[in-house]
This record gives structure tokens, sequence and C-alpha cells, in this order.
């Protein structure tokens, strides 16, 4: 079985949500690993900063969302999974919103 036939089963628009809404949270879990590195910062005020107006709160959120767009790139141009896609843009733009929306 070849590579393109085993990914048809995972090309669900339910699957796409689901990995759209995880990869942010490992995005965030690894922006607190990098950005934080020889500091002494909780996870929880890390989490906090988030919150808050902080100047640091875009980059978190920018930081997050990139496992997105990097998994879109493969999943739209290169195996041309696109109802896994419309899941995955749709967790992303619902992001965005937030950042435009708590940025103001």
């Amino acid at each position: 079985m070849n590579f393109e036939k085993k990914l048809k089963k995972y090309n669900k628009t339910s699957t796409g949500l689901l990995v759209g809404i995880i990869l942010p949270i490992v995005g965030f879990c690894l922006s607190y690993i990098i950005k934080t590195r020889g500091l002494d910062i909780s996870f929880s005020s890390y989490f906090q900063t988030l919150l808050r107006k902080s100047p640091d709160k875009m980059d978190i959120i920018v930081f997050s969302m990139i496992p997105n767009m990097f998994l879109f790139y493969f999943v739209n141009f290169r195996w041309s999974m696109y109802e896994f896609t419309k899941g995955l843009v749709a967790v992303t733009l619902v992001l965005c919103i937030i950042a435009v929306i708590s940025g103001l």
C-alpha cells in the first residue's frame, strides 16, 4: 500500500479539526521551552502572559500557530487532503480571529 492510499483514511474534516486543535497546544508548549530557556518562569505564569496584556502575547500566539501553518503546506499542496485541510483551516481561522481581537 503506498503512502497516498494510507493518507486517504485521514482525509476527514473531523480529523483536521482535531489535529488543528492539538497542534497549537504543542506549539505553545514548544514556545514555552524555547522562550523561557535559562529563565525562571513557571508554565502557569507563562500561560498567564498569554491571557493578560503583555508585549509577548502576540509572539506566543503566532508561535503556537506555526505547526498548523507547517502542516497546511503538506496536507494541502503535497498530499491534496482537502477535507482535512478544511478542518485545519477552520481552527486556524478561529485562532487568528482570537489573536486579532485580543490584540485590540
